[in-house]
Formats: C-alpha cells, structure tokens, sequence
C-alpha cells in the first residue's frame, strides 16, 4: 500500500518576516530618522539664536556698568568694541547698541536722593545668512546711577 500524500494548500511557516512587513518597518524608521534630523537642525539653529541673544545681552550689560562708572555715552562708543573691528560681532549685533540719558529722577519722595537715568537699547542679528541683517526684538535696559553734584563729576 502506497501512501498517499494529502496537498496541503498552506505550507508550514517559517520564522522570517514578509515583504509587506519588511516594507511597513522600513517606513517607520525611515519617518523616525526624518524627525530626528529636522529636531537636531532645529535645535542647532535655536542654539545659535540664543548665543547671539547671550552676546548682545553681555554687550549691552557692559556698556551699562561704564555708564554707572560715569563715562557719557560718547565715550562708552569709543571704549567699546566696535563692529568693523570684529566680523564676529558685527554678525552678531543689528545695527549699534546705544546709551541714551533720560535726566534724573527722585528717588524715595522728598527730594531725598537723586539719581541719574539711562536706557540702554541693543538687538541681535536673527538672519540665518551671515550677510544679511534682520532685527530680533530690542532689549532695552534701564540703568540707574547716583546723581552727583557737577564739581565731583570729571
């Protein structure tokens, strides 16, 4: 007696993967790889943005301690550094950080003390191209120093 074989219409599976799978994995991961890199290129210019805000903050700060030293707006522009005689800088800076004087107030009522008032206005450079200039938001300061009398001035 022969025995006879039954066509089975579905063979035993083995262990490995379809193509339909194959297919579906791939185009998850490649959707994932995607968002990573447009987060990293995001993060990097983000980055980049805070450092030229940190920078012109640092530039703004300095020219508000010279003002608090006394010196007149004039000769805070010649003290600091100016944007010709650093590409860097200038790259980092829209347009030029001022000190503008804005007379003196009372401070405490009564005429008890007098002090002197300052703005301080400076913007960073937010263009992605390091030719071009585009403003971001101006950050002024106000800068208070004590009033004194004209004769101990220099």
């Amino acid at each position: 007696m022969m025995k006879m074989r039954l066509h089975r219409p579905f063979r035993r599976r083995r262990g490995g993967y379809t193509l339909i799978e194959l297919l579906a994995a791939g185009a998850v991961i490649a959707v994932g790889i995607t968002a990573a890199v447009s987060l990293s290129g995001s993060l990097m210019l983000q980055e980049e943005f805070a450092w030229r805000v940190s920078v012109t903050r640092n530039y703004q700060e300095n020219m508000s301690r010279l003002w608090q030293l006394g010196l007149s707006p004039a000769e805070i522009n010649r003290l600091m550094p100016t944007q010709s005689a650093n590409p860097l800088l200038a790259q980092i800076l829209y347009g030029n950080p001022t000190v503008v004087e804005n007379g003196t107030t009372d401070i405490g009522g009564a005429g008890l003390a007098k002090v002197e008032v300052a703005t301080c206005a400076a913007a960073a450079n937010i263009s992605q191209d390091i030719r071009t200039e585009s403003p971001g938001a101006t950050q002024s300061l106000k800068i208070f120093r004590p009033s004194l009398p004209t004769e101990l001035r220099p």
